[in-house]
């Protein structure tokens, strides 16, 4: 098949507290706030790449404790990205990026209020190829 095209990606998660995720995203994570609903607010992380935060009773799912999903987010410098996020006391699961094993990169991962996954990766070559 042929790729037809695209035009952005939204990644949906989905909150019981969305004005708490929504500080974290906005104040925390820098991410400019594109559309502001009281059920649903966008934020756009880079380009056409954005993130929506949904309330539990109005999303398509429901907020559950189980979080299967990481978002990582792809950055030119993931050392000043964890030093940021340090400073903002951001629980992270390192002391300072980790370099990749099989994957030429550096990452950290942090989690949001609700507890979902977040990486902050930096490929050291075009997708750590």
């Amino acid at each position: 098949m042929t790729n037809l095209g695209c035009d952005g990606l939204i990644t949906f998660l989905y909150y019981e507290d969305i004005e708490e995720a929504s500080v974290f995203y906005r104040d925390v994570m820098g991410f400019e706030n594109v559309m502001d609903r009281d059920w649903v607010k966008i934020y756009r992380i880079s380009g056409n790449a954005h993130v929506g935060l949904v309330t539990g009773p109005r999303g398509w799912h429901r907020p559950s404790s189980h979080k299967p999903v990481m978002l990582s987010i792809i950055v030119s410098d993931a050392d000043k990205w964890f030093e940021s996020l340090k400073s903002r006391d951001v629980k992270t699961d390192l002391d300072a990026p980790k370099k990749g094993s099989e994957i030429n990169m550096k990452a950290f991962r942090l989690w949001d209020p609700e507890g979902y996954v977040i990486e902050i990766v930096e490929f050291i070559t075009p997708y750590g190829l």
